[in-house]
C-alpha cells in the first residue's frame, strides 16, 4: 500500500521535470552562452612592437595587436577610456598613414552591431585606396582596413583574428579581443555577411 502512495508523487515529479525541459527552448545563437565572460581590452596581455610609434598618444597605452602588410603595418591599442589604430608606412614610425581614436561608449550609448559591445566608431582615409574604420568597445575592437595593395597581412601578432570582408577581398576585417569575443564576433559577421559601418 505504501508503494502505491509514492507512485503518483514520483510520476508527478517526472512530468514536471519533462515539461520544464521542453519549455526551456534553445539559446539565441546571437547571444553569448549563459555564464560566458568576455575579458575587457584593459585585461588583455599587451605586445611589444619595434620603435615607439605611439609616443605621442596621451596616457598609458596598451598595444594589443600588430599586423604587417607589404607596404604598411597596423597597430591596434587601448588606453584608459578609448581604443585606436595607427597605420604606419612600411615600419617607419614617422610615416603615419592613418591614426583613428574612438572613446568607449558612455552608458546607454553606442551600437550593438556585433557582440561584446556597445561600440562607438571612427573612420578615415590615408593615401590612394587606403582607408580604415574602427568599432571600439570596452571589450573588443572590430577594424576594417584597406591597405591599397594586393593581399592580406603577411603576419599578425596579439589578441587578433583576421578575415577578408565578403565581396571585398582587398579589405581585412580585424577583430581584437579575447578568444570568446573574437569567436562571437566572427560568427555574427559570417552569418550576416556584416561589415562595419
Amino acid at each position: 500500500m505504501a508503494r502505491n502512495k509514492w507512485t503518483p508523487a514520483v510520476g508527478a515529479a517526472l512530468i514536471l521535470l519533462v515539461t520544464g525541459c521542453e519549455g526551456s527552448g534553445s539559446p539565441d545563437p546571437e547571444s553569448p552562452s549563459v555564464g560566458t565572460r568576455v575579458s575587457p581590452l584593459a585585461e588583455l596581455n599587451p605586445i611589444s612592437v619595434a620603435g615607439d610609434p605611439l609616443a605621442e598618444v596621451q596616457g598609458a597605452v596598451k598595444i594589443l595587436a600588430e599586423l604587417q602588410y607589404t607596404q604598411s603595418r597596423l597597430i591596434a591599442y587601448a588606453n584608459s577610456d578609448s581604443c585606436g589604430i595607427l597605420v604606419l608606412a612600411d615600419n617607419e614610425s614617422k610615416g603615419k598613414r592613418i591614426h583613428l581614436v574612438s572613446k568607449w561608449p558612455a552608458e546607454g550609448e553606442g551600437s550593438n552591431v556585433y557582440p561584446a559591445g556597445p561600440y562607438n566608431s571612427a573612420s578615415g582615409a590615408g593615401g590612394t585606396g587606403t582607408w580604415a574604420s574602427v568599432l571600439c568597445s570596452r571589450n573588443a575592437m572590430v577594424i576594417e582596413y584597406a591597405p591599397g595593395e594586393e593581399g592580406g597581412p603577411k603576419e599578425s601578432r596579439g589578441q587578433v583574428a583576421v578575415t577578408s570582408v565578403p565581396n571585398d577581398p582587398g579589405t581585412s576585417r580585424i577583430i581584437v579581443g579575447d578568444p570568446g569575443a573574437r569567436q562571437q564576433i566572427e560568427g555574427k559577421a559570417q552569418r550576416q555577411g556584416a561589415s562595419t559601418p
